[in-house]
């Protein structure tokens, strides 16, 4: 079960609207090796390896909060949810520019793959293309993926592919972001959103707030769980069991609603305490 994202969204922010030629010229270039490119009165269309890309312009700010206004634009089969650039802003760990960057925006370009010619990680990779590149504009401020409400710009994306391509690691983080919330009565949330892009559920761990548990160690723990599953295929099955952070072991349990917005179902995991801590072997992330 995947909460899967049927299209592939990007968005570039700027502070003054692009000319449709500025943005043909960017598709026509060599830098996005595309095969076609097409420009009608409202858009520009690009025949990609990955896909067909389509950029549209909007000389007003992105409709954070007009749920009418998002589904026009694709909705939640397009990853696009109320509040999803707020939420971005709000969490910057990974570029504290980033609500800058939201605040400052007066117009966007909505870039989405249609047609998919190829899996879902270079689909990403063909839309983080194309982001990058509309960042050369001047009026550019960054990238934003709605459906992982994650914010970056040219320099945080170069870092993360740099760090990833060390690591032999996918760039989850320029594509999806991972978030931590209090839950109240000494309780923890760390999620992360926007796997539907990659074909995956969104994943959360609730955890009790003590010494010895640091809520980025158990994020870091779901982006491992996401890597495995990733470069190993398969889905998690209810109960499974990992050795993870905190010397803890984590049990899976499929079918839940998020406790973080945008409302979705997630896999949950939690930590077992000691008298549960009998069961199957544990595997590892």
């Amino acid at each position: 079960m995947t909460n899967e994202i049927v299209t592939r969204t990007a968005v570039v922010l700027f502070s003054e609207p692009p000319s449709l030629e500025s943005v043909y010229g960017v598709a026509a270039s060599s830098t996005l090796d595309a095969r076609r490119v097409e420009m009608t009165e409202t858009l520009v269309r690009a025949e990609l390896g990955a896909g067909t890309l389509e950029v549209s312009l909007f000389g007003s700010a992105w409709p954070d909060e007009d749920e009418e206004s998002l589904a026009e634009l694709g909705g939640p089969s397009a990853g696009l949810f109320p509040g999803a650039l707020a939420r971005a802003g709000g969490q910057d760990a990974l570029w504290p520019g980033g609500a800058r960057a939201a605040d400052a925006h007066r117009a966007f370009a909505l870039l989405q793959l249609t047609e998919p010619k190829s899996g879902p990680k270079l689909q990403m990779e063909a839309l983080e293309r194309a982001g990058v590149a509309l960042l050369a504009h001047p009026g550019a401020l960054c990238v934003f993926f709605p459906a992982g409400e994650s914010l970056r710009d040219g320099n945080v994306i170069g870092g993360i592919r740099a760090m990833a391509k060390e690591q032999g690691a996918l760039p989850l983080q320029i594509w999806i972001n991972g978030r931590v919330a209090d839950a109240g009565q000494g309780v923890r949330v760390a999620d992360v959103v926007g796997l539907g892009q990659l074909g995956q559920m969104d994943q959360e761990a609730v955890f009790p707030d003590r010494p010895g548990l640091e809520p980025f160690e158990v994020l870091g723990y779901l982006f491992d769980v996401t890597h495995h599953l990733f470069n190993e295929g398969g889905d998690l099955e209810e109960g499974v069991v990992y050795e993870g952070p905190g010397g803890l072991r984590w049990r899976a349990s499929l079918g839940h609603a998020a406790q973080i917005p945008p409302a979705r179902g997630i896999v949950r995991w939690i930590p077992l305490s000691g008298s549960e801590d009998g069961g199957p072997e544990a595997g590892t992330a």
